[in-house]
């Protein structure tokens, strides 16, 4: 393996995901961004609705860099807290991707 692969897990591995995951979910709640009644649909069209916004601020092709990085901030803030609703442990569903990331890339899917 890898010096920057080590890392990249390393990174996941120690960056307490789910714990910024349900912080992202608390503040999400506390600022009454989703409706009572909260549900998996509900919560993927939020994720929706900030990769619109993010692609709103992206095709001004970075001409305005820092709202485009704000979205995409939002937009990971709202996958995460999606993610903590839902019970998924986060990092252990992205060091899974990360798996069958690697494995693709060694078999040139």
């Amino acid at each position: 393996m890898t010096d920057e692969r080590i890392v990249a897990l390393d990174l996941v591995r120690n960056s307490g995901l789910n714990a910024i995951a349900e912080e992202c979910h608390r503040l999400a709640c506390l600022r009454l961004k989703y409706p009572d009644g909260w549900t998996a649909y509900t919560g993927w069209l939020q994720v929706y609705m900030e990769i619109w916004d993010w692609l709103q601020e992206a095709k001004f092709e970075g001409k305005r860099a820092e709202a485009e990085r704000t979205k995409y901030g939002d937009l990971l803030h709202t996958v995460l807290s999606l993610g903590s609703h839902m019970g998924y442990d986060v990092e252990q569903e992205l060091r899974g991707a990360m798996q069958r990331n690697r494995e693709r890339a060694k078999e040139g899917v």
